[in-house]
């Protein structure tokens, strides 16, 4: 028998041994050859990494490695391709909904700030009230603050800011908490 028939041979053998594989000089016995052919034919697949060979007190077993086992049908590619094809449009069209939404925020607050009119007191107002909350109007935030003990002077990045004098209850126990953290 020419090396190529018992290469193929062999590799037919192996395939219907399964999981469990063959003892090579079994695989030898069923090929009617000497052990040395069955060694050389092993050793080639052994290299091309389609056999995993094991030794064992009764001889060496020979296991085919099914790679087949490894890959995706190709009905099955397409079908998983062309979703993921799918959720990345999806993704960058929601990316671009999600900047333009941005953009039209930004210009709302743009216009919000431009058309606020300014009150502009020269008389002082009183609150009854024992806080106040300031906020800047722009997002740039607060400047400094100081104070003097009697006064507070609040400065921002740019012009705007609103007062809100509306009381918020205090929590007494995150107050005593506070308070000891000062000593």
């Amino acid at each position: 028998m020419k090396l190529v028939d018992l290469a193929e041979e062999s590799v037919r053998v192996l395939k219907e041994s399964g999981e469990e594989g063959i003892r090579s000089d079994i695989l030898a016995e069923r090929l009617t050859t000497p052990k040395r052919r069955v060694y050389d034919i092993i050793a080639v697949l052994k290299a091309l990494g389609q056999v995993n060979t094991t030794r064992k007190f009764d001889g060496t077993v020979v296991k085919w490695i099914d790679s087949t086992k490894d890959f995706v049908p190709r009905e099955t590619y397409s079908i998983l391709k062309t979703q993921l094809e799918h959720e990345s449009s999806e993704r960058k069209n929601l990316q671009v909904q999600v900047a333009e939404l941005k953009e039209q925020v930004r210009i709302s607050k743009i216009k919000l700030r431009r058309e606020s009119t300014a009150v502009e007191i020269s008389n002082k107002t009183e609150f009854n009230t024992t806080q106040l909350r300031v906020r800047a109007l722009s997002s740039n935030g607060i400047k400094s603050v100081k104070h003097s003990g009697v006064e507070v002077r609040i400065e921002t990045h740019e012009a705007g800011m609103i007062v809100d004098p509306s009381e918020v209850e205090v929590d007494e126990k995150m107050a005593l908490i506070t308070k000891l953290q000062r000593l």
